[in-house]
């Protein structure tokens, strides 16, 4: 059955981008911490692994679970890659229409759309509105699935900042109990280089929160532009059009 209304597909060939910024802001975090030698340290010194000793122990978790993060990040690109969800050959099949057996053939598949076009047939014999029933529930379905994959990315981003302020008070906190032991004024630099250090776990979290929160937007709005897509095109493959039906 020829599609009544032509649809444009998800453009799927850019996934690359999302590794591209992944090395990219580990790129500029590197930098940013660390600067290129010691006559132009970045902000946490002339190394990356100075500033993690001068952060503390929060330091080491937020870097922990960046690491974990990127882990997720990977495997929810993979999961969620177009071969797995909208294939482009049958995408085109769907687009040009197809029979009855083709339907039925593609159970035999294992991506997305050759679930829903299974689950749809099915009911090839109901009404056109528990054709449409069986496809939005399996979509439903399968979105939660390959989101689920994403979720611990959002759970990192939301996390780490919370750990960066929790480092910051800590260390100001120390900072002021420098002031304490030391007189009514303490010593200045004493005091500068702990509310410093304080900070630079609140911008370590930031930094690592910043590209996963985006990561993350982008592998749930992909995920979702798929499978809405791969819906339409069973939708308009096994629905007929109003009046065609008798």
């Amino acid at each position: 059955m020829i599609p009544t209304e032509r649809q444009h597909p998800p453009r799927g060939g850019q996934s690359w981008l999302l590794y591209v910024v992944v090395l990219a802001m580990c790129s500029v975090c590197y930098v940013a911490l660390a600067g290129e030698d010691a006559d132009t340290a970045g902000i946490a010194g002339s190394n990356a692994w100075g500033a993690l000793q001068r952060g503390g122990v929060v330091m080491y978790v937020i870097l922990a679970l960046s690491t974990v993060g990127l882990g997720f990040i990977f495997e929810a690109a993979y999961i969620s890659r177009r071969n797995v969800i909208l294939p482009l050959g049958t995408q085109r099949r769907l687009e040009q229409g197809i029979s009855d057996d083709e339907a039925k053939g593609l159970a035999d598949g294992s991506s997305s759309i050759d679930q829903i076009v299974t689950a749809g047939f099915r009911w090839r014999n109901g009404t056109n509105d528990q054709i449409a029933g069986a496809i939005e529930e399996l979509v439903d379905e399968i979105i939660w699935k390959l989101k689920r994959a994403a979720r611990p990315i959002g759970i990192i981003a939301n996390t780490t900042p919370l750990l960066g302020l929790l480092g910051t008070v800590i260390g100001i906190i120390q900072a002021f109990d420098v002031v304490a032991q030391q007189g009514a004024l303490g010593d200045p630099g004493a005091l500068a280089g702990g509310i410093s250090k304080a900070l630079l776990t609140t911008c370590f979290g930031l930094i690592v929160a910043i590209p996963m929160l985006l990561t993350y937007h982008y592998l749930t709005g992909r995920i979702e532009t798929l499978v809405r897509h791969c819906e339409i095109l069973a939708k308009q493959a096994l629905i007929m059009p109003p009046g065609d039906e008798g």
